[in-house]
C-alpha cells in the first residue's frame, strides 16, 4: 500500500496500526462509507457533486444534500441499525453537538461491513428533545427481511463493540479464530481492496492523514525503544493521555505542527482534538515526557500532508520544560515550541 510506504511502515504493520487503534479505525470506516456510495452512484450513472471538507453534508444529488454515515457500533444489533448523528468537529458542547434540520436533506446509512445501505429523508429523523431546530444524536432503523445481519457481520460487530482496554485482546482472538492477517481484517472491515483504502488518504481527508501520521509515529517509537533495548508498554486505553510507559515514565508521542514550525524552532500541539477553552487543554501533569517524531521529511510542493521520506528520529522533551497556558494556570499552552538545537536526536537517557 502506498500510504504504508509513505509512512515508513509495511502493509501489515500499517494495517495493524489502523485496526488496533479504534479512533483511527473509526475514521477510516467513515471515509470508506463515502467511497462505497460514490462507487454505487458511478455504477448507476447518477450525477453527483462532492461537498468540500467540513460541510454538514457529503454530496449534492438532484439538488438535495446527502450525508453519508456508517453504522454506530454500540447501538447496532439484530433489531436496529443505529447511526450516530453527532458532529465530529468543532465545539461539541450543547447545540454544537448536533445537526440542524437544514444541514442535509437525506441520510445515507451504511450497515455493518458496508454490505447494504438505507436512504432516509431528514424529516423521518426525530427532533432533538433539547433543541427544537436540530435532530437527535442517534437514529435507529428497524430491521426487516431486507437488512438482517449475516454471520460475518455479527462476528465483526461483536468485535467492534468491545470497549477500550479489552479491545486489543478481542482483536487478537478474532484474528486467530479466522486465521487472517491484519491487512485482511482491514480490507474485510472496509469491504475494499488495498488500493481503494489507499485512495482514502488524500488531501481532502487531511484529518485522516494527520491521524495516521500520529499513530505511525507511535509505531516508529516502538522500534526506537526496541533498538535501544528499553522495555515499554503501550497504553491500551484509547482515552489515555499516555501513549507509552517506559519504566515509570509516562510518554506521549507527538508529530510537529507544521504550521508553527520555523527554520529555528520545532513546534507541536499540546491540546486535545475536541472541546473548547480550558476543556481543550492538557494539564501539566498528565504525562512526563513528549516523544516528538521529527522523522517525516516534508516537501509541501510535492505533498502538503504526506512525507517524501522517513527516518526514525525523535526528540525527548520533559513536560516540565513546556510553558503553561497564559490564561489557565496548571494547563499547557495550545502549541509548544523550542529551539531546534535544544535536544539531541534519539537521546533516550532521560527514560533510562
Amino acid at each position: 500500500m502506498k500510504i504504508a510506504q509513505k509512512l515508513g511502515l509495511t502493509d501489515e504493520i500499517f494495517s495493524r496500526m489502523v485496526v488496533k487503534t479504534k479512533m483511527l479505525f473509526s475514521n477510516v470506516l467513515g471515509h470508506a462509507g463515502e467511497l462505497h456510495y460514490e462507487k454505487y452512484l458511478k455504477k448507476h450513472k447518477i450525477d453527483f457533486i462532492k461537498a468540500e471538507t467540513d460541510n454538514h453534508y457529503d454530496y449534492i444529488i438532484g439538488g438535495k444534500k446527502e450525508q453519508v454515515k456508517r453504522w454506530e457500533s454500540a447501538g447496532t444489533n439484530d433489531k436496529f441499525l443505529a447511526i450516530n448523528l453527532t458532529q465530529t468537529h468543532g465545539d461539541r458542547s450543547g447545540v454544537g453537538n448536533f445537526y440542524h434540520k437544514e444541514s442535509f436533506d437525506k441520510l445515507v446509512a451504511f450497515d455493518v461491513l458496508f454490505k447494504n445501505f438505507k436512504i432516509i429523508n431528514i424529516n423521518e429523523i426525530e427532533t432533538n428533545k433539547r433543541f427544537d431546530d436540530y435532530i437527535v444524536g442517534k437514529h435507529k432503523i428497524n430491521r426487516d427481511d431486507t437488512n438482517l445481519l449475516d454471520s460475518e457481520q455479527k462476528e465483526f460487530l461483536e468485535l467492534i463493540k468491545v470497549k477500550n482496554k479489552e479491545y486489543p485482546d478481542a482483536l487478537e482472538k478474532y484474528k486467530s479464530k479466522l486465521k487472517i492477517s491484519y491487512l485482511n481484517i482491514l480490507t474485510r472491515a472496509c469491504n475494499l481492496a488495498p488500493n481503494e483504502i489507499d485512495s482514502l488518504f488524500t488531501y481532502e481527508n487531511f484529518r485522516l492523514v494527520t491521524g495516521a501520521k500520529g499513530f505511525a509515529a507511535e509505531e516508529h517509537f516502538n522500534v526506537l525503544l526496541e533498538n535501544k533495548k528499553l522495555s515499554y508498554i503501550q497504553d491500551k486505553d484509547m482515552y489515555s493521555k499516555v501513549d507509552h510507559w517506559v519504566g515509570k515514565h509516562r510518554v506521549q508521542v507527538k508529530i510537529p505542527n507544521l504550521r508553527a514550525v520555523t527554520q529555528e524552532k520545532w513546534a507541536f500541539k499540546t491540546h486535545k482534538s475536541h472541546g473548547s477553552g480550558v476543556k481543550e487543554l492538557y494539564t501539566n501533569d498528565e504525562f512526563d515526557y513528549v516523544a516528538l517524531f521529527i522523522g517525516f521529511e516534508m516537501n509541501e510542493e510535492i505533498d502538503k500532508y504526506l512525507p517524501i521520506a522517513v527516518q526514525n528520529k525523535f526528540l525527548i522533551i520533559p513536560t516540565k520544560n513546556l510553558l503553561e497556558h497564559p490564561k489557565y494556570p496548571g494547563y499547557l499552552k495550545r502549541v509548544s515550541s523550542f529551539n531546534k538545537d535544544q535536544y539531541k536526536v534519539n537521546d533516550l537517557s532521560l527514560l533510562n
